[in-house]
C-alpha cells in the first residue's frame, strides 16, 4: 500500500472539507485501485483525485491490486481495522466493484466510486458523472445509501448475472487486448462467439415456474453494458430481481436482440420477457460460464436470490 501523507506534517485534527454545508468529515480514505481497469489509461484521473483529497486534509492510502480476489480481501480487511478508513473508494470498473462489494457487504464502511472501467454501469445506475469534480464532491457530500445485492451461487453481484451469449463473450475476451483497447476487445469477442453460435435453450425457473430461453440476464439494476436499459423497473435500492428472458434462439436473432437493446426497443419484442422474481434457478446440460457484473464469477448450474446483506454506497446528491 502507498500512503500519500507527508511524515513531517501530521494530518490536521479537523481536516478541511469543501465549503458546503452538506459536506461530511473524511479523515482517512482507502483507494482500491485496479491498474488494469480502463486499459490502464486513466491513472491521471486517480492522481488528480488523490491530489484533491490530500489538499482537503484527507489521509489517503492506495492499494494497487495484484491478483484476482485482492480487492475483495483488502475491502474485507478494512472493515476490521481499529482505525479503519472513513470511506473505501473503488478505482476500477464494475468487475473490481464486484470484488469490493463482496468484501464490504454487511459492514458500515461507505463505498465511493472512481469509475475508470470500460463500461462503468454502476456509476450510470447511481447517476454519478465520471468527471473528477463530481467524484470528489460525492466523496464528501454523497448520501450513504444502502443498496440491495443479488447472490449467484453464494457470491454477491450488484448489477446483473447472466448466461448465454453474453457470458460466453465475457469468458472469451482477450484480457491483454481488453487492457489495450477496451470495448474493441468485447466487439471482437462478440464476433467470435456469434460465428460459433448454435441454437440452444436454458431451463430458467423463476419462483417455481419453469421457462425456456436462449439466454437470460437476472438484473438487479436497470442498465446493462453502459446506459442501455435491460430491465426498466429494476433498482438497486429496492429488494427484488428481474429475470430478462431472450426466448428465441438463432444467430441472427441474437443480432436482433443486440440491436433492440442498443436502439432502446428491447421491451417491445414479443420474444423478450422480464419477470420479477426472488428465487431463480438456471440449469443446462453443460456447465457453461456465468457472468456477474461483467466478469465470470461461477458456472452452471446456477441458484440466484436476494442477498441477506447490503452495502452503503455514496450517491450524488439529487440522484434518484
Amino acid at each position: 500500500m502507498d500512503k500519500r501523507t507527508d511524515p513531517a506534517t501530521p494530518p490536521a485534527a479537523e481536516p478541511e472539507t469543501p465549503g458546503d454545508p452538506a459536506a461530511r468529515q473524511v479523515r482517512r480514505a482507502l483507494i482500491i485501485f485496479n491498474r488494469n481497469a480502463g486499459g490502464g489509461r486513466k491513472v491521471a484521473r486517480l492522481e488528480e483525485t488523490v491530489a484533491r483529497l490530500t489538499e482537503a486534509g484527507v489521509e489517503v492510502t492506495i492499494h494497487r491490486t495484484s491478483f484476482a480476489g485482492d480487492a475483495e480481501q483488502t475491502a474485507h480487511a478494512a472493515r476490521f481495522l481499529g482505525s479503519g478508513p472513513d470511506v473505501v473508494i473503488c478505482a476500477g470498473g464494475d468487475g473490481t466493484i464486484n470484488e469490493v462489494v463482496n468484501g464490504l457487504a454487511g459492514g458500515d464502511t461507505p463505498l465511493a466510486l472512481l469509475p475508470i472501467g470500460t463500461a462503468n454501469v454502476l456509476a450510470a445506475e447511481i447517476g454519478l458523472a465520471i468527471d473528477t469534480d463530481t467524484v470528489v464532491d460525492t466523496i464528501f457530500t454523497g448520501v450513504p445509501t444502502p443498496i440491495y445485492l443479488g447472490m449467484a451461487n453464494g457470491r454477491y453481484f450488484t448489477l446483473m448475472t447472466g448466461v448465454g451469449l453474453d457470458a460466453e463473450v465475457v469468458a472469451s475476451v482477450d484480457k491483454k487486448l481488453k487492457r489495450k483497447t477496451g470495448k474493441l476487445a468485447y466487439a471482437l469477442a462478440t464476433l467470435k462467439r456469434w460465428a460459433a453460435y448454435r441454437d440452444h435453450h436454458f431451463r430458467v425457473t423463476v419462483d417455481g415456474v419453469e421457462h425456456r430461453a436462449a439466454g437470460a440476464i437476472v438484473a438487479n439494476g436497470h442498465y446493462y453494458g453502459g446506459r442501455f436499459v435491460c430491465a426498466e423497473n429494476a433498482r438497486i435500492t429496492e429488494p427484488g430481481l428481474h429475470v430478462c428472458l431472450f426466448q428465441k434462439p438463432g444467430r441472427w436473432q441474437a443480432i436482433y436482440y443486440m440491436l433492440a437493446l442498443f436502439g432502446g426497443f428491447l421491451d417491445r419484442l414479443n420474444t423478450y420477457r422480464v419477470i420479477p422474481g426472488r428465487e431463480i434457478h438456471i440449469d443446462d446440460d453443460r456447465d457453461g460460464p456465468v457472468q456477474g457484473d461483467g466478469d465470470i464469477i461461477t458456472r452452471l448450474p446456477l441458484t440466484i436470490g436476494i442477498g441477506p446483506e447490503t452495502v452503503r454506497i455514496l450517491m450524488p446528491r439529487g440522484a434518484s
